[in-house]
């Protein structure tokens, strides 16, 4: 008797474990609230040091108004952002 009661726990505890769900992998959707923007990057002039100085100015200035630029398209992009939420 005490044998049939060993071997009858001893089944249920190891059948429990072989009886258990497997788990299951759950997919969502997750909704982004600000996408991010392909902004290119401004690149850095290269300035030959050779170069006459009125070149070498508007190659500066050229670079400025492009990073300007691209500092009014992220700030556009950062207000579209704050106005959603």
């Amino acid at each position: 008797m005490k044998r049939l009661n060993i071997l009858l726990i001893s089944l249920a505890l190891f059948g429990c474990v072989q009886m258990a769900p497997k788990p299951q992998i759950i997919e969502k959707e997750v909704f982004v609230k600000c996408p991010i923007p392909d902004i290119p990057k401004t690149e850095r002039p290269r300035i030959k040091p050779e170069a006459p100085y009125p070149e070498k100015l508007q190659c500066l200035l050229n670079y400025i108004f492009q990073l300007e630029r691209e500092r009014d398209m992220l700030r556009e992009v950062l207000d579209a952002c704050k106005n959603e939420n």
